[in-house]
């Protein structure tokens, strides 16, 4: 049977156990969490600008852990360092025009990225401790120079589909994908997320990488079902999956089982 499909990215934050994706502000979040973990020096930085734009609880306000209701999130985009702020910026006027119950839910979980001791949060069942940021990845806080694209991962099988179907069906899931960023930001460019917004004006390059097996290809597209991340997937000839574009690596844990074309 021929589908195709773009996924849609819940903003909200319920979720039951069995179905449970975490959303794409929630990913956002955590991933700004991880960053502040990573190193001392980007924990003052994320947290100034947490408090400057008021997405972070104060020191006194009593936090009870927060629960995501979720097992096994084993990936989660790192924001890297030098789009931090722009990052936050970004975060902050999506969730003033979102419910105030989503924006306070986000703000408990920003202001993990400070809180001592670190609440244990349920999504890995670990500490939010040491261990998060070494499966995050490590992209370097001092480079002068980010290239950005968009991630295409292609199932088993690519290779006996002739090359011009198989261009135009990466060419298709692509733009599948970036329709969907541009459906998140209600059709308005000024409201893509940064990463997104870059690939537009400094790169539009495309990275394939292809699953061995449609058992990997099954993994890696659970994963990125979970991770609140906007994507599309195309199944017909060829099984595909585009990602929102991002930060050149920004995907390499979730890419690790892959192989880049």
């Amino acid at each position: 049977m021929k589908t195709k499909s773009i996924t849609e990215v819940s903003t909200g934050i319920s979720a039951t156990k069995e179905s449970f994706q975490l959303s794409h502000f929630e990913s956002v979040a955590l991933g700004l969490v991880a960053s502040a973990i990573k190193s001392e020096t980007l924990k003052k930085q994320i947290i100034q600008y947490l408090f400057d734009y008021d997405l972070i609880l104060q020191k006194d306000v009593e936090m009870n852990e927060v629960t995501l209701k979720c097992e096994n999130i084993e990936w989660l985009t790192f924001v890297h360092p030098e789009i931090i702020k722009r990052k936050i910026e970004w975060l902050t006027n999506e969730l003033k025009q979102g419910p105030e119950l989503q924006r306070q839910r986000i703000i408990k979980i920003l202001s993990l990225s400070y809180r001592k001791p670190v609440p244990e949060m349920a999504a890995w069942g670990i500490l939010f401790g040491e261990t998060l940021f070494v499966v995050r990845g490590n992209p370097d806080p001092f480079s002068s120079f980010l290239e950005y694209s968009q991630v295409v991962i292609i199932g088993p099988g690519w290779q006996k589909v002739k090359p011009q179907s198989l261009t135009k069906e990466v060419s298709r899931v692509s733009l599948m994908a970036i329709t969907r960023c541009i459906e998140e930001a209600k059709f308005d460019l000024n409201r893509l997320e940064p990463e997104v917004g870059s690939w537009f004006v400094e790169g539009s390059g495309v990275d394939l990488y292809e699953a061995k097996d449609v058992n990997d290809f099954k993994e890696t597209f659970r994963l990125v079902q979970k991770s609140g991340i906007p994507f599309a997937s195309v199944s017909e000839d060829l099984n595909l999956i585009a990602l929102q574009p991002g930060i050149t690596g920004s995907y390499e844990t979730l890419l690790s089982k892959l192989t880049a074309l």
